[in-house]
């Protein structure tokens, strides 16, 4: 997720925006929606891209037996794909007050002959979600819950922390259940990681902040097979 950093992605969040689609918003329909209110139902067949112009909607993927999954946030200039969507049990809410901009494909076709830049701006955008699940898929595979969830708090500290006198500083709003969905693992393995981390005096989660106390032991746990050893020698699942 190294490569990610410059775009905001070391959790499913932006990616790359795409800002010159602004300048074509009078082509597309402007909807707004408060917070916590419904953009797309599951089961909906929008055919259009859902522009962010303001604020953040979250999609969720919606499983038969109607239990919700994080997939990723979009925020201002990025978008969720629904053009050439084939599977439809999406759940999308507005997380705040939130204005977007439908835009389908005969408006896009018009739009790319205008400005073929933003052809690839949007295959950037769509080539990095691609490149940041194949890469959860791998790490599911290869590293078990409990190292998900210090693989995923280690690079949110490398690439957003302000570094302070004895510590690190994070400012960062993720719920554990959030954490939960990003990484594949229980939210129980969320809570004990965490509690595992504040009682070696290596990283506090508080509220909107993460503290870390002690950089090169967190980055050293990225890499284990469990995070316990000695009298803690379960591991965490």
């Amino acid at each position: 997720m190294e490569n990610f950093g410059k775009c905001g992605a070391i959790v499913p969040d932006t990616f790359y925006p795409v800002p010159k689609l602004q300048d074509y918003v009078h082509l597309g329909t402007v909807k707004s929606f408060a917070k916590g209110s419904t953009v797309v139902f599951p089961g909906e067949e929008p055919h259009a891209i859902i522009y962010v112009l303001s604020g953040k909607i979250r999609v969720d993927l919606v499983f038969d037996d109607d239990r919700e999954r994080l997939m990723y946030f979009a925020g201002m200039h990025t978008f969720v794909g629904r053009l050439f969507e084939t599977y439809h049990n999406l759940h999308i809410i507005a997380m705040e007050d939130s204005k977007v901009c439908l835009l389908n494909e005969e408006q896009l076709a018009r739009i790319f002959r205008e400005d073929q830049q933003i052809i690839f701006d949007v295959i950037r955008n769509y080539l990095s979600k691609t490149s940041y699940y194949m890469r959860q898929v791998a790490e599911m595979d290869y590293f078990n819950p409990a190292v998900r969830v210090i693989r995923l708090l280690y690079e949110l500290c490398n690439s957003k922390g302000t570094a302070e006198a004895n510590y690190c500083e994070v400012n960062n709003d993720l719920s554990l259940t959030s954490i939960s969905e990003i990484t594949g693992a229980h939210y129980v393995t969320v809570s004990k990681a965490l509690g595992y981390l504040k009682r070696h005096h290596i990283l506090e989660k508080k509220r909107e902040k993460i503290f870390v106390y002690d950089m090169e032991k967190l980055k050293m746990l990225t890499h284990e097979t469990h995070i316990f050893t000695g009298h803690e020698s379960n591991p965490v699942s």
